[in-house]
């Protein structure tokens, strides 16, 4: 399962009966996120490394939205 939040809705959710993968998740940037975003959105993503191919990148910031990278996750002593 792949799914975005705007604000505490849930949103473009996209059901998988497989792996998610960097092409797995591409198609779903395509297909359901992108045409379910409004203009000029920021896209908080994790440091996956599926979610930093560039052709994903690229169509994000081609349809007039920023990508930002949460911080890596370092657990608290």
């Amino acid at each position: 399962m792949i799914g975005a939040l705007l604000g505490k809705a849930l949103m473009a959710v996209g059901l998988f009966m497989c792996s998610v993968n960097s092409d797995v998740f591409h198609a779903w940037v395509i297909q359901i996120l992108l045409p379910s975003l409004p203009p000029d959105c920021v896209v908080v993503m994790d440091n996956a490394t599926f979610h930093k191919r560039l052709d994903t990148q690229k169509v994000i910031d081609d349809a007039g939205h920023i990508i930002e990278y949460l911080p890596p996750y370092s657990p608290s002593c």
